[in-house]
């Protein structure tokens, strides 16, 4: 569980970054207090409406996907990409 929220912490991170916001904007922006974003990279678990919060302020929504990677391909519709 803790990878999976690192990551997905680093990719809010990054799009924040991308349009000029550092760490303690972002989480103003969401509303959340300055400590949080530190607390939740240290955190194995975080309430879903947080990370919502901090998506949306960057213009990023929570998805599902396949844990498949044919399927993943055929949904991409890059299944004759030998990159992935």
């Amino acid at each position: 569980m803790h990878e999976t929220l690192h990551r997905l912490l680093e990719q809010i991170i990054e799009a924040g970054r991308k349009q000029g916001m550092d760490q303690k904007s972002l989480v103003a922006k969401a509303g959340l207090g300055a400590s949080t974003l530190s607390k939740l990279k240290q955190a194995d678990d975080v309430r879903l409406s947080t990370l919502m919060r901090l998506a949306n302020v960057v213009g990023l929504r929570l998805t599902l996907s396949s844990n498949d990677p044919v399927l993943e391909k055929l949904i991409e519709r890059n299944f004759f990409d030998n990159e992935k």
